[in-house]
């Protein structure tokens, strides 16, 4: 069972479910799906990255209480990533991390797409030197704004720019491109690789959960 902790408040339990489902049509694993409170907005500057931590570290014991083999933090700015690691004696996946390394494997050229004012730091240093650059869109401040036709048009302006810009695969680095399915956009009315950070994250989970257990002593 993987265990998913949403970075922001939804009420409805089909939307907290939205990036589980993603993963389970996809990998057909099994998924747990756990929101943070009183943060509506979710994770968009260092403030309320702040306020997530305590919550997604409460909310990663809670699932690993309830029988989750694997965490994963779907927020591509991976808040509290190492502070849940410490926390717990199961596995936990970053969405953005998890975008990045998968990006690396498809090219040395790669621009990110984002809806903050800088790319989030554990993005920037695993692409290093394959870093070309970062763009987002016009308008969008949070992650609620690309539900709109103007944050997907403005989403796909932004990458198109990072197109021109020489990038050859595109780290989406923001969940909220997942929940609007922008990376099959991409590649189809673009032609680049762009690598959507939930299904990363399930294709790393579904990665570990087919690997052998590891020998005691090992």
């Amino acid at each position: 069972m993987l265990g998913i902790i949403r970075v922001i408040t939804l009420e409805e339990e089909a939307a907290v479910h939205l990036h589980g489902a993603l993963i389970e049509r996809r990998f057909g694993l099994p998924v747990m799906s756990r929101c943070i409170q009183d943060q509506p907005l979710g994770v968009f500057d260092e403030e309320t990255e702040a306020q997530s931590v305590p919550k997604i570290i409460a909310l990663a014991r809670e699932l690993e209480r309830s029988g989750c083999t694997a965490i994963g933090i779907s927020c591509a700015a991976d808040p509290a990533l190492e502070e849940a690691r410490a926390a717990v004696r199961v596995p936990v996946l970053g969405a953005g991390s998890c975008a990045a390394h998968v990006a690396m494997a498809y090219s040395a050229r790669v621009g990110v797409l984002t809806i903050l004012k800088e790319v989030p730091p554990l993005i920037r240093s695993i692409l290093r030197e394959a870093y070309v650059g970062m763009d987002r869109p016009d308008g969008v401040r949070a992650t609620l704004d690309l539900n709109t036709p103007g944050g997907r048009a403005g989403a796909l302006t932004a990458a198109a720019r990072l197109k021109e810009r020489g990038a050859e695969a595109i780290v989406l680095a923001c969940t909220g491109f997942a929940t609007i399915g922008l990376a099959a956009e991409l590649e189809e009315k673009l032609g680049i690789r762009a690598l959507d950070p939930i299904l990363s994250l399930g294709a790393m989970a579904a990665s570990a959960a087919s690997l052998p257990e590891p020998r005691r002593g090992q």
